[in-house]
């Protein structure tokens, strides 16, 4: 019996730590977002929990932001945070939900270090949300030092300083929920 009872309680307590879908597909289904990218449910689903570490009003949390320097595009940061009362970027989230934990935490490591070489170049970068394209501030960059990477289910265990609490298989069952409500007409669309 004391064994049935442990049983259930640590089965209570995993549920109680596991990721909740219905919670995270109702958050998302105001969010005109393209999931034919394959990274754009892992992005989304990081913002979300990136959101609860940073809340609003004091915190915005803010997915596919472009650099530049006018001519092309260099590098988009996945997930950033602004902190209103400094008027700053303070965290910086490269998020890679990829077959290899390695390759990601690999790619996301380039990305930074190829963001950070420019922002460091003191040549003229231009910063813009890739959905709204709202411009944002170079100087809300200026002296970011907090870059984590974020991955699927068993990425902290690879390397990765954050997971989600899915696994790569349920994210992509998840980017065809999105996708059938889309177009179902009961979850927003990106605007063409």
């Amino acid at each position: 019996m004391k064994l049935f009872a442990l049983l259930g309680a640590l089965f209570f307590s995993l549920n109680v730590l596991a990721a909740n879908w219905a919670e995270d597909f109702e958050a998302l289904k105001s969010i005109p977002r393209s999931y034919e990218d394959a990274g754009a449910i892992c992005e989304e689903v990081a913002r979300l929990d990136v959101q609860k570490q940073f809340p609003a009003p004091q915190f915005e949390v803010v997915v596919g932001i472009a650099y530049g320097d006018g001519t092309r595009t260099i590098g988009e940061l996945d997930v950033v945070v602004f902190d209103h009362n400094s008027n700053r970027v303070v965290r910086i989230a490269e998020v890679k939900c990829w077959k290899s934990f390695s390759g990601g935490l690999n790619k996301a490591r380039d990305q930074r270090g190829r963001f950070l070489k420019n922002l460091r170049s003191n040549k003229p970068l231009i910063f813009k949300s890739t959905s709204s394209k709202q411009a944002y501030s170079p100087d809300a960059f200026e002296g970011v030092n907090d870059f984590i990477t974020i991955g699927q289910l068993g990425a902290v265990a690879a390397g990765y300083d954050q997971e989600l609490g899915y696994t790569l298989n349920e994210m992509h069952q998840h980017t065809g929920d999105m996708l059938r409500c889309q177009k179902a007409g009961l979850c927003a669309k990106p605007g063409k």
